[in-house]
Order: structure tokens, then sequence, then C-alpha cells
């Protein structure tokens, strides 16, 4: 989404704003950061605006990680250049996925999400980017928090990237 050099971000709606750092950030991935600075506005671990939006650093978790889930039935980081595989929930409660996985058993779970991101109805299935640039594969996510590439997925690569479903 460009930004008109005479806008002015105060004039902005909320709607916008979102809209803005949503593309943004989906577009420019960062690790979770504590501090971010932009010429005169600081932000440290939150972004308050008015008193009426409130931002919070997303709390990305990272499969595998300490005290996060494990993968299962093979499935492993695909690598660099890919961010790793990872979820978080987003202040109205949408849980996102990230990352690409590689390697494991095609209709196996590749991990399991945890209570409190898990869907209360089954979502999806999800259309996926999935072997090579131009193929199309399948990831499920149960009730269950089961995250499953299905076929036409390849075990090449599966990304998560753009999976996201409502919490119970």
């Amino acid at each position: 989404m460009p930004v008109l050099p005479d806008t002015k971000i105060g004039d902005w709606t909320i709607t916008l704003l979102t809209k803005f750092l949503e593309d943004w950030f989906r577009n420019h991935p960062l690790p979770p950061v504590n501090t971010l600075q932009v010429d005169a506005l600081k932000v440290n671990q939150s972004l308050e605006i008015v008193n009426k939006v409130f931002f919070d650093a997303l709390d990305i978790h990272i499969v595998g990680g300490m005290g996060e889930p494990a993968f299962q039935n093979s499935w492993v980081f695909f690598g660099a250049p890919y961010s790793q595989a990872g979820y978080y929930k987003d202040p109205i409660g949408v849980v996102h996925l990230v990352g690409v996985i590689k390697s494991g058993t095609v209709g196996s779970p590749a991990f399991t999400l945890p209570p409190g991101y898990r869907p209360e109805v089954t979502p999806g299935p999800f259309a996926v980017f999935s072997g090579s640039a131009n193929s199309i594969g399948r990831v499920d996510v149960g009730t269950d928090g089961t995250v499953t590439p299905q076929l036409p997925s390849s075990n090449a690569s599966v990304s998560l990237e753009g999976i996201s479903f409502q919490a119970a």
C-alpha cells in the first residue's frame, strides 16, 4: 500500500492504519523486537495512540523452541532464506501461521498447536505454496491443533504463510 507524500498519518482512519501495518509486516517480516524507532517516533514493547488504539509486540512462538510444540513426522524448518515455522495470535484473537517447512510425511501432522491457539471449528482447507514456486498444496488445521500438510502438497517445501483463523 503506497503512502502519498502529502498524507499525514494523523489523518488516517484506524482501518487504513491497520491495513498499512498488516501489509508492511506481511511484506517485511521481522523477528520479534523490543524497540522500534522511526524518525521521531519511538516504541518500546507497545504503541498506544490517543488511548483508543493499542498495539502490543507480537508474541511469535517458534515450533521446536523451548516450551513450544515440537515438529512431528520428520517435518523440519526449510531453512534460509525463509522464516522458521511458528504462530502467533493477534489482538483480536486471530491465529496466524508463519514459515516454511519440509521433509515430512504428507498427510501426517507437522506439529500441534497448544490450547488457546486452536480453532473452534475446522477452518480451511488452506491453499498454500508447496514444492516449487508454481505449485499449490493444501494444509489442514484441526480443532485438536494439528497442522497437517495434505496432498497435493510436496514434502520438498510447504509454506504456512497466509494461514489464519479465529482461535476458540
